[in-house]
């Protein structure tokens, strides 16, 4: 399927993805994937006027940065980023980002979405980052709808087999408990059977039961 493609595009290239998401199912799982993950500010966006600030915290601290509302093109501050253009100091690694040496931490993670469905991104940009697209065609809806109808189907069938099944084990604990008290009476009866009127009753509702366990223990098997 198309998403899983799409996952493994993201989570296994060496490149920072861009990601097309005109209907929103890229964002709805990275917010998922990295919901521990993400800055206490939660996403951002290209035109945030403290986006430098945000990228400084989220590199140096290993954390994700989400940043939606990308049009056709990404500030040229993100370039040594994207390329990652790492200085080594002794046991820690950093990058400069407009003249500014920032701590970069190898657990860094950094997702571009655009809503737009067909943006021009030219080829340099294409080059630094790993384009994805998460458009959903007719037949990939048509897929997920009808897992999503699936599962509510499993769901509801799951749900009325248990049902059955607790049905059934009341009865049979009701059944054994009469067959308990029929033994009983015929044990502890020293005259006519015919003449017990309990034991007649005792018997019948135990005939009866019997037949109604037997009853849903079929229709739990079909």
């Amino acid at each position: 399927p198309l998403s899983i493609q799409n996952g493994i595009l993201v989570t296994r290239s060496s490149r920072f993805p861009l990601m097309i998401d005109p209907q929103g199912q890229a964002l709805s799982w990275i917010k998922n994937k990295e919901a521990h993950n993400v800055p206490s500010f939660g996403q951002t966006t290209l035109g945030d006027p403290k986006l430098k600030d945000k990228l400084e915290l989220a590199m140096g601290d290993g954390l994700a940065l989400v940043i939606t509302g990308v049009e056709e093109e990404i500030d040229p501050m993100f370039d040594p980023v994207l390329e990652k253009q790492l200085i080594s100091k002794g046991k820690r690694k950093f990058v400069n980002v407009s003249d500014k040496l920032m701590d970069f931490d190898m657990k860094f993670m950094m997702y571009f979405i655009t809503r737009l469905p067909n943006p021009s991104l030219s080829p340099e940009l294409q080059a630094k980052t790993n384009v994805v697209d998460f458009t959903v065609t007719q037949k990939g809806l048509e897929e997920q709808l009808l897992g999503k109808v699936i599962g509510k189907e499993q769901k509801a069938l799951e749900d009325q087999l248990n049902g059955v099944l607790e049905e059934v084990n009341l009865n049979t604990k009701s059944l054994m408990a009469l067959d308990a008290s029929l033994l009983e009476r015929l044990t502890s009866n020293t005259g006519n059977l015919l003449e017990d009127e309990e034991l007649i009753g005792v018997l019948a509702n135990t005939k009866s039961k019997a037949a109604e366990v037997n009853q849903k223990l079929t229709a739990a098997a079909e």
